[in-house]
C-alpha cells in the first residue's frame, strides 16, 4: 500500500502546471466542498451553507478566530435566574429584528432544537431583549452557556425583519452583501475596505489541490492522500483547525449476540490499535481516541480505559453486519475492524451503502454496528453526548447504538458539563462501551501567507472577524 501512496504522490507532483492568471489581491477566495444554494439561515445545516451564512450574517454571539465565544450583536447581559436581558448595540439590529428572528426558529419544526433551552423571547425596549429559560435539572448558568452557544448558529442570524415580512429578503447587518451568485460562484462584496470573499464550490479534491498549487486560494484544506502532496512553502503556511467530527462503530445488537456484553465490548476497545490505525494506515487524518468529547471542548480523562472484566466468546464464529459508507476511510477502518473481531470469534459480513440508506437502517433499529460519523452542530460537549447517548434519542436523535441506560440519561440531564462531569459520564460511557471508539477528524489547513484572511481554530470561527483589518 505505501508504495501505491508513494506513486500517487510522485504522479501528481509532477504534473504539468499551466499558467493561471494571477488571484485578484482585492479578493479573497475560499473553495467550498459542495454549493451553497439556498442562503436561508434557517436551512444552513450542510458545510458549504453554514460556511457562506457564516459570513453573511452576523448573530448575537459569534466565536473569535480564536475559538473564544463572545458577543456580536449584543452589547452585554444581566442574568437573573432563568431571565437574561441583553443589550444590542446602537444602531445595529433592533429588539423587532431580533425577536423576529429568532420566533422565526421556534416556529420551525426541524430546528426548533437550537433553541431548546429558551422558553421565550420579548422586546425589553428598542434595543433590549428579555430571554427567559426553560426550567430544567441543570443549572441556570449552563442552560444560559448552552443557549448562548446555539445563538451563534446561522440560523440564528438576525437580519432586518420589516424587509423579510415585506418581501422574504434577508438583509444582513454585516459588512458584506451578495454581488453575485452564479452556479459555483458566490461574491460578496463588502460596505467598507475590506475586500470581497469568493466562494467557489470545487467538490474534486484534485482540483481543489492544483488551484492551491497555483496560490489561486487563501485557505486550503488538504484531504487524504492530498496530506502528503507537496506545497510552496514560501507561499502558504500550514494550520490546524480542530475539526469536531468523531469517528465511531456503534453496536446496535440483539439481546442474543455475544456482543451485548459490555465486557466483550471494552475487551475489544482496548484490543483497538486506534492510534496506529490513524497515524499510518489513514495517514493522519484523524487522532485516535477512546472516548466521544474532543479535548479541545473538555480535557482528555484522566482515568484510565475500564478493564475488560468477564465475557464469554461466542462458542461458534458468529456473523455480525457491518454498515459502511464507500469511501476509502471507511473501508480501511472496517478492514482493521475485521481483523480485530475475527480473534473474538466474530465475523463481520460488510454492507456498503449510501448514507441515506445507513441512517435509514439505524432509523429502523436494524442489528449491526454502524461505522460512521458525527459532527457537532455546535462548539460544546453537550452536543457529543446528549444527541449520541441519551435514550430519548435512540435511533433518528443521533443515538445510533439505540442505548438505552437510566444512570446514563440521569448524568446527562443534571449535567454541569464541568471538566470533572464530563469526566465522569464519559467513564460511564467506557464502562458500557455502545461504541468502537475510533477518534476524531484532523483538518489541515494551508493559509495564503500575503492573504487578510485568518484561519480559525474551530469550524464556528468562520465569519467576518477572520478578516484581519487594514494595516
Amino acid at each position: 500500500m505505501r508504495s501505491k501512496v508513494l506513486s500517487l504522490i510522485f504522479a501528481i507532483s509532477g504534473l504539468c502546471f499551466c499558467a493561471k492568471p494571477e488571484k485578484p489581491a482585492d479578493v479573497i477566495t475560499i473553495p467550498l466542498k459542495y454549493r451553497a444554494e439556498i442562503l436561508d439561515p434557517l436551512f444552513a445545516v450542510d458545510e458549504s451553507t453554514v460556511m457562506v451564512v457564516n459570513f453573511l450574517h452576523r448573530r448575537l454571539y459569534a466565536y473569535s478566530p480564536e475559538g473564544i465565544l463572545e458577543p456580536d450583536l449584543a452589547l452585554g447581559e444581566i442574568q437573573t435566574g432563568r431571565n437574561v436581558v441583553i443589550q444590542l448595540r446602537a444602531g445595529g439590529p433592533t429588539a423587532e429584528d431580533v425577536v423576529y428572528a429568532l420566533r422565526r426558529v421556534q416556529k420551525d419544526a426541524n430546528q426548533a432544537w437550537v433553541m431548546e433551552q429558551i422558553k421565550s423571547v420579548r422586546r425589553v425596549a428598542a434595543y433590549s431583549v428579555e430571554i427567559v429559560l426553560r426550567e430544567s435539572p441543570r443549572p441556570a448558568i449552563t442552560d444560559w452557556q448552552l443557549a448562548r452557544i446555539k445563538l451563534t448558529l446561522p440560523q440564528c442570524a438576525i437580519f432586518r425583519a420589516k424587509e423579510h415580512s415585506t418581501d422574504k429578503s434577508f438583509i444582513p447587518y454585516s459588512r458584506y452583501r451578495i454581488e453575485e451568485q452564479t452556479g459555483d460562484r458566490i461574491l460578496f462584496a463588502a460596505t467598507d475596505a475590506t475586500p470581497r470573499i469568493e466562494f467557489l464550490a470545487m467538490p474534486d479534491e484534485t482540483a481543489r489541490y492544483f488551484a492551491f498549487r497555483e496560490a489561486r486560494l487563501d485557505a486550503y484544506e488538504a484531504l487524504g492522500i492530498h496530506r502528503k502532496l507537496p506545497y510552496d512553502a514560501e507561499l502558504y503556511e500550514p494550520q490546524t483547525m480542530y475539526d469536531l467530527v468523531v469517528l465511531y462503530a456503534a453496536f446496535n445488537v440483539s439481546e442474543s449476540s455475544a456482543l451485548a456484553q459490555p465486557g466483550l465490548r471494552r475487551a475489544l476497545n482496548r484490543a483497538f490499535d486506534r492510534n496506529l490505525l490513524c497515524e499510518k494506515t489513514l495517514l493522519g487524518a484523524c487522532a485516535g481516541a477512546d472516548y466521544p468529547v474532543p479535548g479541545v471542548l473538555s480535557p482528555v480523562p484522566k482515568i484510565l480505559f475500564p478493564e475488560a472484566g468477564t465475557y464469554q466468546l461466542p462458542a461458534t464464529p458468529e456473523t455480525v453486519t457491518l454498515f459502511t459508507l464507500s469511501d476509502k476511510e471507511r473501508v480501511l477502518i472496517a478492514e482493521y475492524m475485521r481483523d480485530i473481531f475475527r480473534k473474538f470469534n466474530i465475523r463481520l459480513e460488510f454492507r456498503i451503502v449510501d448514507l441515506p440508506s445507513m441512517v435509514r437502517e439505524s432509523n429502523k433499529g436494524t442489528r449491526g454496528l454502524y461505522l460512521m460519523k458525527w459532527s457537532a452542530d455546535y462548539p460544546h460537549a453537550e452536543n457529543f453526548l446528549v444527541p449520541l447517548f441519551h435514550s430519548r434519542n435512540a435511533g433518528i436523535g443521533g443515538n445510533r447504538a439505540h442505548i438505552k441506560d437510566q444512570i446514563l440519561d440521569t448524568m446527562l440531564d443534571r449535567a454541569s458539563y464541568t471538566p470533572e462531569n464530563v469526566e465522569q459520564i464519559q467513564q460511564r460511557l467506557r464502562e458500557l462501551s455502545p461504541w468502537l471508539f475510533i477518534g476524531f477528524q484532523n483538518m489541515q489547513y494551508y493559509r495564503l501567507k500575503k492573504s487578510r484572511l485568518r484561519i480559525p481554530k474551530i469550524f464556528a470561527g468562520w465569519g467576518e472577524k477572520t478578516i484581519a483589518a487594514a494595516p
